[in-house]
């Protein structure tokens, strides 16, 4: 059995999870003019990295693609309570997370979308969204050089 074959997506699942978490951190941190600052965009080949437009996009795309991926593992938990999943958040402090990352995100999209919010509504939602997913960035990093546990073992220990 390889690591990830207990995950019904397999490494198709835990690729596009991955892509999506990294293209959500990469364009929203490239919305703060950070890119600009400290010269990403001179960088070869990244200079659309500085356009706020394209990032804004790339990261609704990437909210989409792990909003949809976290949906169906939702779908599947229901029906299969004890599947071990090798990709996304295993604890109620990761799903904690995504749930404020996910509607503070719906809130600002709204706010972008014409919906009028108080500035002090709208700053709390941007410290929201942005400290909830940096402890999300740090938990991930935390999770990666965590010893996993044996599949083999799984329900054999006490």
């Amino acid at each position: 059995m390889m690591k990830h074959s207990y995950s019904p997506g397999g490494r198709v699942a835990v690729w596009l999870y991955g892509i999506a978490i990294g293209l959500a951190l990469f364009s929203g941190f490239g919305q703060m003019p950070l890119y600009n600052r400290y010269y990403l965009t001179s960088v070869p080949g990244l200079g659309w990295s500085g356009n706020f437009i394209a990032l804004s996009e790339l990261h609704y795309f990437a909210a989409a693609l792990m909003l949809g991926l976290l949906a169906w593992r939702l779908a599947l938990d229901v029906r299969d309570t004890d599947t071990a999943w090798s990709w996304g958040p295993r604890s109620w402090w990761g799903w904690s997370l995504l749930a404020v990352i996910a509607l503070t995100g719906a809130a600002k999209a709204l706010r972008n979308a014409g919906i009028f919010l108080p500035p002090v509504w709208l700053m709390i939602l941007d410290f929201a969204h942005l400290g909830s997913a940096m402890a999300f960035m740090f938990s991930g990093l935390v999770s990666l050089f965590r010893p996993r546990p044996n599949p083999y073992l799984r329900g054999k220990l006490a």
